[in-house]
């Protein structure tokens, strides 16, 4: 499918069963009320304990409908997937697992790197130096500044210099692998199938990198214009925050888990 058919499936996917669409609609409620009540004056330290686990479960179910949303846009089905509560908690879990993972990999990595580069030893230098200046009666930022010794500070400029770049670089190319760690585990149901890195690379390369990174970018372009509209909607008294949040969300992830998954359909 190219971009064009990708967006306009995604958009009227959420509306294909609109019994469904309610259904994940309230699902989204419940898991916002542990937020949503206490700003309205409802709080109780039991009533918060219990809604936080709601919250907590609600989100797995939410999650792993996600999952078999984009399943059913790998698969290209038409309609919204049947709710199988229990099934979608473990597989949210399992997704949950799979995306900390990811975040892991390149966390350790640029914990290493900075450590390489000397980022955690220049900055306590500074911080020392910082102390020191103001037990000696430095009043404001630029006495501080001037009391660090520059080659501390063109250290610690340099090592946070490199230890950013390899983060974004980082980021990018494991935020990429994510999306198609998901997309595999959603095919399969298997968390280990979204560790399989080269059969990841592997999808990847079938769709084509560019399109995935041009795709991407489009659907996060089209999800900000729609939590825009959310937000003005929002703005409407007493109504607006209900009708933003539980039904123009729900609208905008259904439509960005459709798109992932058309995406990957020719993997």
């Amino acid at each position: 499918m190219n971009l064009r058919e990708i967006i306009m499936d995604a958009i009227k996917y959420p509306i294909s069963d609109t019994r469904k669409f309610l259904i994940f609609c309230v699902l989204i409620i419940i898991m916002s009320l542990s937020t949503v009540l206490p700003s309205y004056g409802l709080k109780n330290d039991t009533l918060s304990l219990i809604l936080s686990l709601v919250t907590l479960i609600v989100s797995f179910i939410v999650l792993g409908y996600s999952v078999d949303v984009i399943k059913g846009g790998v698969e290209r089905e038409d309609v919204l997937p049947d709710f199988d509560y229990v099934k979608q908690f473990v597989m949210g879990i399992k997704a949950m697992i799979l995306d900390i993972i990811y975040f892991i990999i390149p966390a350790v990595i640029v914990i290493i790197v900075a450590s390489a580069t000397g980022l955690f030893t220049s900055f306590t230098k500074i911080v020392y130096a910082s102390i020191d200046a103001m037990a000696n009666g430095a009043e404001n930022a630029t006495m501080i500044m001037s009391a660090i010794p520059k080659a501390t500070m063109s250290s610690f400029t340099n090592a946070l210099t490199v230890t950013l770049i390899v983060a974004i670089i980082l980021f990018i190319i494991f935020s990429l692998l994510s999306f198609a760690a998901l997309i595999r585990f959603a095919k399969t149901g298997s968390g280990t199938e979204g560790l399989r890195f080269r059969k990841i690379i592997g999808d990847m390369s079938n769709v084509g990198f560019l399109k995935i990174i041009v795709t991407l970018v489009v659907i996060y372009i089209i999800a900000f214009a729609m939590a825009f509209v959310i937000g003005l909607i929002g703005l409407i008294p007493y109504i607006g925050v209900f009708i933003g949040m539980f039904v123009g969300i729900p609208f905008m992830m259904l439509f960005s888990y459709r798109a992932i998954g058309l995406l990957f359909a020719d993997a």
